[in-house]
């Protein structure tokens, strides 16, 4: 006995099967570049916070789940990519911790954080695999928007008298997280600056400017160093003409600055950074192999406040005290897998622009934050969406190469 077919001859499963298809091929294509312009500048424009995490859930995650309920064979390429794996290793230990962390917050919580994490890179991985150019386009397009705010926010800034440091506007409410996301949009124009064949780009040189004029008025210093590092990096690992272009301009616009204002670099010293590692290294050696657990309570209590510190103000030293050496070698690794493959397909641009978003992020986390598994915020754009970016350009670069991507049905 046959199964009954409609008038296209097709049987209703077959019918059903393509419709899911169908229906996977528009989240992706149509609904998750939107989700990812949502995600990079919804900070700039959605208002209270918990709003932005709603945007996340409806534009991204909720997508991606369904866009793989459709496409379930879409799965097994994106489970293949070595950080997604080191990721897993990563999350599962991670919460393996909560059996002996002091936390108080329940695991139906925490374990949801790596999660969302996971959904980020499934979510970029689709693109990458069945519409690679509209991740890249969307990128662009937010950075477009990340230099029309920051210029919108500088005006304001300026025109209020300048008072103090910019703390920023929207979901934005404190300058060293502000100077996170503007300082990734840096990064990402001076890395775009890099591969464009004209010198004077007129788009990112503009961008640059606007955006290295807002970070100053943060007082930040983070983001400046962690954006030379990014070129740095570009120059080595690409090394020609522009390389010399770049260090000769890094070296003169760091010149000018500790000429024309150096309160920004060097009023403030160290900001007690010295003190606080030292006083979580302490910790550390309590629990060093195992760590303390995740999420566990994190005091640091410095003679110039009065009031404990609640992480230790570097990414590193968070892993190393929350999961241990155990979680430490993990975090390392992650970073091992991406660095290498950056390094192996340093001719292509997307790759190197990836990376130089994932160096900003690493220089960034080494004198800033401790939350390093969290629900959508600031840290992210130091660790997950430049990470989400370089599993999108290894995935690009492996369907190029194999033919891997599945058929949808």
């Amino acid at each position: 006995m046959t199964a009954p077919q409609n008038k296209s001859g097709r049987t209703h499963t077959q019918a059903a099967t393509l419709w899911r298809a169908r229906g996977s091929d528009w989240l992706i294509k149509i609904v998750l570049p939107i989700g990812w312009i949502a995600l990079l500048t919804g900070m700039f424009w959605i208002g209270d916070r918990p709003y932005y995490h709603k945007l996340f859930y409806s534009l991204l995650a909720v997508p991606t789940l369904l866009a793989l309920l459709g496409a379930p064979r879409l799965l097994m390429p994106l489970l293949r990519s070595p950080m997604v794996i080191v990721f897993l290793l990563f999350s599962a230990y991670t919460l393996t911790t909560l059996l002996w962390s002091s936390t108080d917050d329940p695991f139906s919580s925490l374990g949801k954080r790596p999660v969302y994490v996971l959904f980020l890179f499934f979510s970029a991985g689709l693109l990458a695999m069945k519409a690679p150019s509209r991740l890249q386009t969307s990128v662009k397009v937010s950075a477009v928007i990340a230099t029309l705010a920051g210029a919108t926010f500088l005006v304001l800034f300026l025109q209020g008298g300048a008072a103090g440091r910019f703390a920023g506007y929207g979901a934005l409410y404190n300058p060293l997280l502000s100077s996170h996301v503007f300082g990734f949009f840096m990064a990402y124009w001076a890395a775009y600056w890099f591969f464009q064949k004209n010198t004077f780009d007129p788009l990112s040189l503009i961008s640059l400017g606007i955006l290295a004029a807002l970070i100053l008025a943060t007082g930040s210093r983070t983001p400046l160093v962690a954006v030379g590092a990014c070129l740095l990096w570009l120059a080595i690992a690409n090394w020609n003409r522009r390389s010399l272009v770049v260090l000769v301009t890094a070296g003169l616009a760091g010149a000018l600055l500790l000429l024309f204002y150096p309160d920004t670099l060097i009023s403030r010293g160290a900001s007690y950074r010295p003190e606080i590692w030292a006083k979580a290294w302490q910790q550390i050696l309590e629990a060093p192999w195992l760590g303390h657990g995740y999420d566990a309570p994190m005091e640091i209590w410095i003679s110039a406040h009065t009031y404990a510190m609640a992480d230790p103000h570097n990414m590193w030293l968070a892993v190393l005290y929350y999961c241990g050496v155990i979680g430490l070698v993990l975090w390392v690794t992650l970073y091992a897998v991406a660095f290498r493959f950056a390094w192996q397909h340093r001719r292509q641009p997307w790759v190197m622009i990836s990376s130089a978003l994932l160096v900003f992020g690493l220089a960034a986390s080494m004198t800033e934050g401790g939350s390093f598994l969290s629900r959508p915020k600031e840290h992210w754009f130091l660790i997950w969406i430049p990470m989400t970016l370089m599993v999108a350009a290894e995935l690009i670069d492996r369907c190029k190469r194999t033919s891997e991507l599945p058929e949808a049905t």
